[in-house]
């Protein structure tokens, strides 16, 4: 089973996201495992130990909720790759993140990303600031806005083909790391969300 990085936000139910899941794959009570982070984040003795419950306690598909891991250090995420990589085909994780883009590029490359902060009815419109990918608003932001803005364009946008994100991340490590160009990286980010139709469909939501 592929894994999945659900993006959520702080006041969501994880019950009702794992009942979504476990309701979906047909994972019985007894076979549904939340791990939250001890104190702020997740650590490395947690992971090992979920690992030893998985080999000696179950027999059949396991549904894995794993809270905080963008707040987890690479430590605890490479730890959590190896169980991704020796585990999935009988165990569905759920790794649930504010922000996707601090999780390893390893971890990102091996997940499907679903964007349940806007996984929600018709009743319940998500309130998109659609001033945030308008190309007038990108003059004269400086690397520090750019980059929140980025992490915003990941939040709001309905990006679940990982590809994307890689795409996205690269422009904001280039930022970071290269100092490259802000208002050029934004314009070149909005550009590629247009060709992807990610920005239509918020504008559709909104309707």
């Amino acid at each position: 089973m592929i894994p999945k990085i659900i993006i959520t936000s702080d006041g969501d139910s994880i019950e009702n996201i794992v009942q979504q899941f476990a309701t979906q794959y047909e994972i019985l009570p007894s076979h549904q495992i939340v791990v939250a982070p001890e104190k702020d984040e997740l650590l490395v003795e947690q992971i090992h130990q979920l690992q030893t419950d998985i080999k000696v306690s179950f027999s059949r598909e396991v549904l894995v909720v794993l809270q905080g891991v963008d707040a987890s250090s690479n430590e605890v995420q490479n730890s959590l790759l190896k169980s991704i990589e020796e585990d999935s085909e009988r165990i569905l994780f759920l790794l649930l993140v504010n922000n996707p883009a601090r999780l390893i590029p390893t971890i990102l490359s091996r997940c499907t990303l679903v964007n349940q902060k806007l996984n929600v009815s018709q009743e319940q419109p998500v309130d998109v600031p659609l001033d945030l990918f308008s190309f007038q608003n990108n003059t004269d932001v400086k690397k520090e806005e750019a980059v929140e803005r980025i992490d915003q364009y990941i939040q709001f946008s309905k990006i679940i083909n990982v590809k994307v994100l890689h795409y996205i991340l690269t422009i904001r490590k280039l930022v970071i790391d290269n100092n490259m160009n802000p208002v050029l990286a934004l314009d070149t980010i909005l550009l590629f969300l247009t060709k992807t139709s990610s920005i239509k469909a918020i504008h559709e939501n909104k309707k």
